[in-house]
């Protein structure tokens, strides 16, 4: 298995040798405080926000996050416990209570919203498509008679059955099996994440990422709907982060390539720049 671009070892040595978050005024839940631990559901197979690293352990900007909620809660992240998740499964998983809060590349939808409670945004995404370097197709509008692959349950199967019905949608359970399904030949487009795209070809030389940035969507926390003590604290927590500038620093410090993270610089949280959902275009078809 190749070692991804962004799994960096030194990047976890820092972390470990942060002193622990400080506490926020909002107390925490108490049915964590009861508990003794916070269990949040993440990605597991999408690098670079969120995947198992070469040590077998999380990683990724988003766990960087992760463990930041973690120590707020307890002072260090020893409570912490994480759980794979899904496109198709985290909301049930969050409403049966297997997990206390989804931090995994939550899209902003209003159908979603009635599902959970949304935090205060933490980054924004795009949608663009992977495809071989001898493909033809450039855009979208390129996938009429053609097969693309997008995770089961994820707002771009969503976007692509509402904005180009022509094309053959099929799905996976996971970003690395549509990724599979693209190296083997099996479909033409592989449509998901543009830093998910650019972590991609640079490991797989022979693909490239096109398309025009779509399907813009604020990304936040989600808590079980109507969870107020925890939506509260959490937000407070984030807050406190984005004081920090602590979203940038997670994504800088795990893609590392200047270009890239300067242009999502006004895509991430920071001390001057404040995100709301009212810009969440996820299902807003290209004019």
């Amino acid at each position: 298995m190749k070692k991804s671009l962004f799994a960096s070892l030194a990047s976890f040595a820092s972390l470990a040798a942060m002193a622990a978050a400080p506490k926020v005024d909002v107390p925490l839940p108490p049915e964590v405080k009861a508990a003794g631990f916070l269990t949040i559901g993440i990605n597991c197979t999408y690098p670079p926000a969120g995947f198992v690293g070469i040590d077998g352990k999380p990683a990724g900007y988003e766990y960087t996050m992760v463990k930041r909620i973690g120590e707020a809660a307890f002072g260090t992240s020893d409570g912490l416990k994480t759980q794979c998740v899904n496109d198709g499964n985290r909301v049930s998983f969050l409403q049966s209570g297997k997990i206390d809060m989804i931090l995994a590349s939550l899209a902003y939808t209003p159908a979603r919203a009635e599902q959970l409670d949304y935090s205060n945004p933490i980054w924004a995404s795009n949608l663009q498509l992977i495809v071989p370097k001898d493909s033809k197709i450039n855009d979208y509008a390129d996938l009429v008679g053609k097969t693309v692959v997008t995770p089961t349950g994820s707002t771009y199967q969503t976007w692509l059955q509402k904005c180009y019905p022509q094309a053959n949608l099929v799905t996976a359970q996971t970003a690395a099996e549509g990724a599979t399904m693209l190296t083997q030949g099996r479909v033409d487009a592989f449509a998901y994440i543009d830093v998910y795209g650019f972590n991609f070809t640079q490991m797989q030389k022979n693909y490239k990422v096109v398309g025009t940035l779509a399907a813009t969507a604020v990304q936040g926390v989600g808590v079980k709907k109507g969870n107020k003590p925890m939506l509260d604290w959490v937000n407070a927590v984030l807050e406190q982060m984005r004081g920090e500038d602590a979203f940038f620093k997670a994504f800088a410090a795990e893609v590392k390539d200047p270009a890239f993270t300067a242009k999502y610089r006004q895509l991430v949280p920071g001390p001057s720049l404040k995100m709301d959902y009212s810009k969440s275009g996820a299902l807003d078809c290209l004019k």
